[in-house]
This record gives C-alpha cells, sequence and structure tokens, in this order.
C-alpha cells in the first residue's frame, strides 16, 4: 500500500476525475448545467484522499442535493446520508464528476478498475 499521498495522485489518476469540490462548498450554481446532467462521480477524503465512494445517475444535482445531503431516498442514500452528517463525513469530502451518458457502464468501469489497483471497490460502495 502505497502512502495516502501516492494513493491520493493514483486515484485521481485512476479514475480520470479532474476538478474536486469539498462537499461543504458545493453549490447548485458549480455543477454544469447547474446539475442537471447524467455522469459518474465519486465522494473523496480531504484527509487521505482515498475515493470512499464511485456512483452514477442520470442528475447529479438531485443524487447530491436531494438524495445525499437532503437524505430522501432508498437504502443507499440513508446510509450516506447518515455518514455524511451523524458520523461527520460531510466535513471531510470532495465530489468530482465525469458527465456522460453512458454513465452505468462508466461508472462499472471505474469500479473495475479502481478494484484492479487496489484490491476491493471503494468502501461506501460495499454499504
Amino acid at each position: 500500500m502505497t502512502s495516502s499521498g501516492e494513493r491520493h495522485e493514483d486515484a485521481a489518476r485512476l479514475t480520470s476525475f479532474e476538478t474536486w469540490i469539498p462537499l461543504l462548498n458545493l453549490a447548485v450554481g458549480a455543477l454544469p448545467g447547474h446539475g442537471n446532467i447524467s455522469g459518474v462521480y465519486a465522494l473523496r477524503s480531504t484527509t487521505t484522499g482515498e475515493i470512499i465512494y464511485i456512483g452514477s445517475t442520470n442528475n447529479l444535482r438531485r443524487r447530491v442535493f436531494g438524495n445525499y445531503i437532503g437524505g430522501v431516498g432508498g437504502q443507499t442514500t440513508q446510509r450516506v446520508h447518515e455518514l455524511l452528517f451523524s458520523e461527520g463525513w460531510i466535513t471531510d469530502l470532495e465530489v468530482a464528476w465525469i458527465e456522460t451518458d453512458g454513465y452505468k457502464e462508466k461508472e462499472a468501469e471505474l469500479k473495475k478498475e479502481y478494484r484492479k489497483k487496489y484490491g476491493h471497490i471503494p468502501k461506501w460502495n460495499k454499504l
């Protein structure tokens, strides 16, 4: 296992995510098309650089603001919401995304790449 600084850089290269925004600073206006886009997104620890979740959606704004921050949705959404707020992860996460219509395929590809590199999928994907 590499140090977290190296892992941080490896994770960024591995997943092709370019711009990371702290979740606490994220605003709808920062999202392309105000978030009305489909794509793949990742959540990463600002402390360790570890990507902890890779997901996909047909509407980034709804997924991040309505589901994860707002707490509206199914079991996975509720678990992520709880981790963000009850366990304080909201202050240590940043988000990045790749806009694509083939979001489900891209998500599977990125998880496969991550598993190949680290021997497991991101820890919140296991919830």
